[in-house]
């Protein structure tokens, strides 16, 4: 079972979450993982995996420039279906608590519904922390930005952390038993 885990980060807030989904992924026995920056990412290498989970931070709601610039490059994998019936998710960040998370991860995950993905949503998990930052497009965190160029880079929440690992982990779970 091979899943790919990419993202475009603008601030590198979304590749704490890359990290966190891909740690998830890897704690499933028989899971290879492949975690790389979308610029650093030919399209043609998604072929090679079963499932595939991208994230990008958000600008007013929308990708980055840098995910929108690699959906650009999909073109020949929807052609020729190449992408067709394999797992997909997303994830993504937001500085605000009104920066259009929602909005982000779905339009993340239409380029997988066009290239016939089987999207995977989130598991329901029955504890406070999943009424408090989950939500049903995909794995969100709002990390406000640094106030300085100097200033630490902000965290997502553990809370985000700890749902971003549970979802890696739930992706390779099912990846499994659909073998």
């Amino acid at each position: 079972m091979r899943i790919f885990v990419g993202y475009a980060s603008m601030n590198g807030h979304t590749k704490f979450l890359a990290d966190e989904i891909a740690a998830g992924a890897r704690s499933v026995t028989g899971t290879e993982v492949v975690q790389k920056a979308v610029k650093d990412t030919s399209p043609s290498e998604l072929e090679a995996f079963d499932a595939i989970i991208w994230g990008s931070s958000g600008v007013f709601g929308n990708p980055n420039p840098e995910m929108v610039q690699f959906f650009v490059q999909l073109g020949q994998q929807w052609f020729m279906r190449k992408l067709e019936g394999k797992f997909g998710g997303v994830f993504g960040t937001t500085s605000t608590a009104h920066g259009g998370i929602e909005n982000l991860l779905r339009a993340l995950a239409a380029p997988m519904h066009h290239h016939g993905m089987i999207v995977v949503s989130p598991p329901s998990l029955p504890d406070e922390k999943h009424a408090l930052y989950a939500c049903p497009y995909g794995i969100a965190a709002t990390i406000p930005v640094e106030a300085s160029k100097d200033a630490p880079i902000n965290k997502p929440r553990e809370e985000e952390l700890d749902l971003a690992r549970h979802y890696g982990q739930y992706m390779a779970t099912l990846l499994k038993s659909s073998k």
